[in-house]
């Protein structure tokens, strides 16, 4: 991820801090608080605690509830995100900390009279931010102009990542141990805590604890399905909408054992995670010599060493010299978090309670990834107000566009596959008609140094959540982001999705928007039309698509694409079932285009796949 992406849309996103209003006043089980004027005349109350902090002895436990407080708690500045790496600016630095269980409330500018007066109290649509379960933080995104313009009530949520939400080694557990604490998923735990707290609390602020929906963007749409694959979260939530989620589970076994001698795993092992920290430490002199100490240790030492390591120790270890194909970080099948079977299970087992769901993705989601892979991309230093506006390094030119969008159409296909046909024809085939889908298509960006973003990026991954959160008035988006004359339209499609979604927060059904005056959102149907397609009244606009991304349908395109060698389209099919689950069983790839991809060497692609998108010096930029 280059900082010229990010920060677009980070400075987009974030919100400020604003004055104390005692009209914001409220009395939850907890205590009295106060919270801030927002943005767009709303309230919002930030740095909520609704979980003990998980630190010490609760490291990897349940979250336990958060404890009431004396007087009048100010929740006005946000908390720590949760304990990551720094990734956004090329730094070895580590950010947040272990405590950081508190959630950020935004409601209409309501007085405790205007709530009283409500005919209805108001849907509460929870947001789980993304970020691969690794990085991410709540507070960088700004839903006060949903909330304004759709009265509803948002609740962003923090919860833990990487090896402090889902990680397993044997030793962690014993006879003792609850069903929660074993199954190693600590961050669905933490959002199935914030659900509890918005429940119990939400009424206090003029929502509807009998109308939540869930909604979260890439591993926050990833937690978003765990949540509705969890019975543990049955009845807390009553929607769901899944933006660029990954549909695929962790490996418990993988996890819980060390890696194989080609280092190849689908999911990072805890017990090679201690091998590290003992090699760190000067205890070992390599994994090999420190997987015989781990091995000679008891149960109880190995627990005590993992209870000492430190956040920075175990963020290091898990993130340096991962496994081959091991894929974003994901929720583990334990059977009784998260079902047995994972989310096929959720998506197919007719005994579980559904709720009306959406799924979606976007046009061009591997865009985002791959224009920052060098193979693919040549940037060079920032100048003039790229470089005043923070951004480093800027895109020179695609090295050879065809083939770019060639191998981006079929990663975002296979994605949308995964992500979104696959469960929504399975949960239609088992009668689950409350199913709907779409794809974001915006993708009208401007030129930036001589090269076109709508080619670069188009519609990437996470482009949509600027669209869904709806805050657009800053300078520097007005001056980077949009082609010329797109910006209206682009305010105009925000405006329209956040009308659906705000819809089917309501009601369970997007129709035709809060205002009934939009293109009707049909149900997917196996026969006949299937999802929305989301653009400006510039392109496409809105409109029911019928074409389904079948595996079948998406290997057909792909043997027959000019654009591509047969060595390439080999080489395309291997990269997109590398990892996370999104590609194509093995049987299947043997057998495509007659047998030939089989055999081939594959170590380039992977070379290229693994090609460092973030610490990429001018020096190596200059070499490649």
């Amino acid at each position: 991820m280059k900082n010229f992406t990010i920060l677009l849309i980070i400075s987009l996103l974030i919100s400020c801090t604003g004055n104390i209003n005692q009209d914001s006043l409220r009395v939850i089980p907890q205590g009295k608080l106060v919270g801030v004027n927002a943005e767009n005349d709303t309230f919002s109350w930030k740095g909520i605690p609704f979980a003990l902090p998980p630190i010490g002895d609760l490291r990897w436990k349940a979250p336990e509830t958060a404890k009431p407080w004396e007087g009048t708690y100010e929740a006005v500045d946000f908390k720590d995100e949760c304990f990551q790496r720094e990734i956004i600016f090329a730094e070895e630095t580590f950010l947040g900390s272990e405590d950081c269980l508190y959630l950020n409330v935004w409601t209409p500018k309501f007085s405790n009279a205007d709530i009283n007066s409500l005919e209805k109290p108001l849907p509460v649509m929870m947001w789980i931010h993304g970020g691969g379960n690794v990085v991410g933080d709540a507070k960088i995104y700004d839903p006060s102009s949903l909330v304004s313009s759709q009265n509803v009530i948002v609740v962003t949520i923090q919860y833990r990542m990487g090896p402090f939400g889902w990680f397993r080694h044997p030793a962690l557990v014993d006879d003792n141990s609850s069903l929660e604490d074993r199954s190693g998923n600590f961050g669905t735990l933490d959002t199935i805590s914030a659900l509890k707290w918005i429940k119990a609390n939400i009424k206090s602020f003029g929502g509807d604890p009998d109308n939540i929906t869930i909604f979260g963007e890439s591993a926050g749409g990833h937690n978003v399905t765990a949540l509705f694959a969890s019975p543990l979260a049955s009845g807390l939530f009553h929607k769901a909408i899944v933006q660029s989620g990954v549909s695929s589970v962790s490996s418990i076994e993988a996890s819980e054992n060390y890696l194989p001698s080609n280092k190849s795993a689908p999911t990072d092992s805890g017990l090679e995670i201690l091998n590290k920290i003992l090699v760190s430490r000067g205890i070992a002199e390599d994994v090999e010599a420190a997987k015989t100490i781990q091995m000679k240790m008891s149960k109880s030492e190995k627990k005590d060493f993992l209870y000492s390591a430190t956040s920075e120790e175990l963020v290091t270890a898990l993130l340096n010299d991962r496994p081959e194909q091991v894929g974003m970080t994901r929720v583990f099948p334990d059977g009784h978090v998260i079902l047995e079977g994972g989310f096929a299970e959720a998506y197919s087992k007719n005994t579980i309670n559904k709720v009306p769901i959406i799924f979606g993705t976007n046009k061009d989601e591997n865009k985002f990834f791959n224009s920052a892979n060098p193979n693919f991309v040549e940037w060079a230093p920032a100048k003039g107000l790229f470089r005043t506006a923070g951004i480093d390094q800027m895109p020179v030119k695609i090295i050879d566009p065809d083939y770019y969008d060639a191998i981006n159409f079929y990663g975002s296909g296979f994605w949308k596959n995964s992500a979104v046909d696959t469960p929504a024809r399975i949960l239609v085939e088992n009668g689950h008609e409350q199913t709907f889908a779409y794809r974001f298509d915006w993708d009208e960006l401007r030129e930036v140094n001589g090269v076109e973003l709508s080619r670069l990026v188009g519609a990437a991954h996470a482009l949509e959540i600027l669209f869904v959160m709806g805050t657009f008035d800053n300078f520097i988006i007005k001056s980077f982001l949009f082609g010329r004359g797109s910006f209206r339209p682009a305010l105009e499609l925000s405006s329209n999705i956040q009308s659906y979604w705000a819809e089917f927060a309501y009601t369970g059904n997007p129709g035709k928007g809060t205002n009934n005056a939009l293109p009707l959102w049909k149900k997917w149907s196996n026969e006949g039309e299937k999802y929305l397609i989301l653009d400006s009244t510039l392109d496409q606009g809105i409109k029911m698509s019928d074409e389904e991304y079948t595996v079948e349908f998406l290997l057909d395109k792909l043997s027959n694409d000019l654009r591509l060698s047969d060595i390439e389209k080999c080489e395309t099919l291997f990269g997109i079932s590398y990892d996370d689950g999104s590609g194509v069983s093995e049987n299947v790839f043997n057998n495509f285009l007659g047998g030939i991809c089989k055999d081939l060497d594959y170590a380039k692609t992977i070379e290229i796949i693994n090609a460092d998108r973030t610490r990429l010096t001018i020096e190596d930029q200059e070499e490649i």
